[in-house]
Formats: C-alpha cells, sequence, structure tokens
C-alpha cells in the first residue's frame, strides 16, 4: 500500500491504548508501519531490474520483521530514556506517569506496539496485486493478496478518522481514549474481508466462464480498481496471450464480461532463454507476474525488451519494463 496508509496504520495502532503509556507511541507506530519500505532506497544506486529484484524481499520477510521490531524497540527506549518526551512532564488527569519516568521503561515495554505496527506493513502490502516475498529470506516466493489497489481511500479514512479522534480523546483526558482507534480497526478489517470475499467469488467465476481448474497466481489474477469496489479486471494467461476481462459483482455474484483485449505473450523459448541468461533479465523476470517479450528491431537489434503486464505496454523502457542485449551469439529470433 502507498505510505500514507502505512502511516496512519501505525498511527491508529499507536492509538488503541499503547499512547496512553508509553513516550512517542505515536511516533514509533509511524516509524515501524514504514520501515520496511527502506529497499526502495535501491532506487538511489540500482537500475530497474536490481530495483524490482529487491522490493518486498529482504525487508519485507519474516526475519526482517523480526529484526525491526526488536531493533526498534531498542531505540525508543534508549532514547527515552536519554532525552524524555518533555511534553507530558508531571502527571496528566489520567494519572499516568511523567515522560521522565516513562523513559526508564525496559525495551520489551515498546516491543508489542513495534511488532504489530511492522506486522501491519507487510500485511497490509499482501493485499495488492503486486505481491511480497512474506517469507524471505527462507523462500523467494512471492505471495499476491489481489484484493485492494494499492492507494485505498476507504482505509485511509478509517484510520485517519480513528487516529484522530482517539488522540484527541487521549489530549483531552478521556478514560477510554482507544475506542475509536479500534473501532476504525475492527471495520478496516471488516472491509478487508468483504473485498477478499468478493475477489475470490471473482476468481471462481472467472475460472468457470474460462474452463480452468486450478490456476496459479501466474495465471490468473484478479484486480481490483480504484474507487470501483463492485469491478474487477481480470487477466489470464491462455496459451500464447494475455487476455483481459471485465467483472462486476452483480447481487451475490460476479458477473464476467466479453474480452477488452489480448496482447501476446512472445514467450518463445529461445527469447525467454536469451533474457534469463542475462543477469538484468533473470532478476526482472524474478519478479515479474506477467512477463512480456518484444525483441527489437532496426537500431535496436540485437535486444530484447521484456515488460510486466500489469504495469507497462508497449515497449516503453520504465521501472517496469526493461531492454536487454544477449550474450552475443545468442539466439533471439521469434522461431
Amino acid at each position: 500500500m502507498d505510505n500514507l496508509c502505512h502511516s496512519l496504520a501505525g498511527a491508529v495502532v499507536a492509538q488503541t491504548g499503547f499512547a496512553k503509556r508509553l513516550p512517542r507511541a505515536t511516533l514509533l507506530g509511524i516509524v515501524a508501519a514504514n520501515i520496511p519500505d527502506v529497499d526502495a532506497l535501491t532506487r538511489i544506486w540500482g537500475d530497474s531490474a536490481t530495483v524490482v529484484s529487491f522490493r518486498r524481499g529482504w525487508t519485507h520477510g519474516v526475519l526482517a520483521i523480526a529484526v525491526w521490531a526488536v531493533l526498534l524497540s531498542l531505540v525508543f527506549s534508549w532514547w527515552n530514556g536519554r532525552r524524555p518526551a518533555g511534553a507530558a512532564a508531571g502527571q496528566d488527569s489520567t494519572g499516568r506517569k511523567s515522560a521522565r519516568e516513562a523513559g526508564s521503561l525496559p525495551w520489551q515495554a515498546y516491543l508489542p506496539l513495534a511488532a504489530i505496527a511492522v506486522v501491519s506493513h507487510p500485511a497490509l502490502d499482501l493485499l495488492n496485486s503486486y505481491g511480497i516475498r512474506l517469507f524471505m529470506p527462507f523462500s523467494d516466493r512471492w505471495f499476491y493478496g489481489d484484493t485492494l489497489f494499492i492507494v485505498d481511500p476507504p482505509l485511509l479514512v478509517l484510520f485517519a478518522a480513528g487516529w484522530f479522534v482517539s488522540s484527541r480523546a487521549l489530549a483531552s483526558g478521556s478514560s477510554r481514549p482507544h475506542i475509536a482507534a479500534r473501532a476504525a480497526i475492527g471495520v478496516a478489517l471488516a472491509y478487508i474481508v468483504g473485498m477478499k470475499a468478493m475477489s475470490g467469488v471473482t476468481r471462481t467465476a472467472a475460472e468457470k466462464a474460462f474452463g480452468l481448474t486450478g490456476t496459479s497466481a501466474r495465471q490468473l489474477m484478479v484486480a481490483p480498481r480504484p474507487l470501483l469496489w463492485l469491478r474487477r479486471d481480470v487477466v489470464v494467461l491462455r496459451g500464447s496471450s494475455y487476455d483481459r476481462y471485465p467483472a462486476e459483482w452483480r447481487g451475490t455474484g460476479a458477473v464476467v464480461g466479453d474480452r477488452l483485449w489480448s496482447d501476446p505473450t512472445g514467450a518463445v523459448p529461445a527469447v525467454v532463454a536469451a533474457v534469463r541468461a542475462t543477469q538484468d533479465g533473470a532478476r526482472f523476470l524474478q519478479w515479474s507476474r506477467f512477463p512480456y517479450f518484444v525483441p527489437g528491431t532496426g537500431t535496436d537489434s540485437g535486444t530484447i525488451f521484456v515488460g510486466d503486464l500489469r504495469y507497462s505496454a508497449g515497449t516503453t523502457e520504465s521501472w517496469a519494463g526493461i531492454r536487454v542485449t544477449p550474450a552475443p551469439g545468442g539466439t533471439i529470433g521469434q522461431n
């Protein structure tokens, strides 16, 4: 999901009860909910193939989740011990200890918040069609939720409202400031479950319409559309082409419409092998879910363009489409 969503998720988690007893709880929640995205720094020095091959892997995997949670707990415990949050000095109307006293809390006191906020990041990322390698470094397998668009307004509104109302209640000395935050998270979870169920039913309807069974995530994708919660885009690999269909939720089921377009995959064995034999090509294909291949012509003769149908079209190079040059003597023809 987008980083605003991650930030608001961390902030609302902090307001579920942690902010009442931990100094800088909201800041910890926000930092923890965003820290897996440090892998985006590869954009500074890496090319597109390097970036996509590293994204949502090591820093988002189960081992990193544990490391991030412990590391942030240690840092915030040390920070609040060295520089107490002075704004909360003394006791407030709820009887909380001063920030100086709270700053002496052991790192284990910060661990539950840090762990929940860190886990919220891969959990939210898992909901879209980009995917995540959840079990890195033990497994390089991608998992795709196909549940929400990467920017989801309902989640933004729910998290923002829960955080704002609860933080105001805490500031005013309410005895139960966490109610709004917990309610917002509960409604958000119900919304996510509903959207996931709709995508699942749509997938089943698509498999039935195409005469398919047990399709993998790289054969069939049910992608949500922004702001159109009852509609989905269905992309299916059929033979040597990718076909796209619209799907709409009607009543209690999903209806798959007529085909919108069909694009060739260009996945001739010799071409795929030539791409995979290059370092950048191998990296890109490890990430790509719906790769397509276009051998170059004219000034680009001797190269192969490879893109991912989820995010690119044509042969324009971008973060989702690269051009590779096979080793001399490699076969990249169409037969």
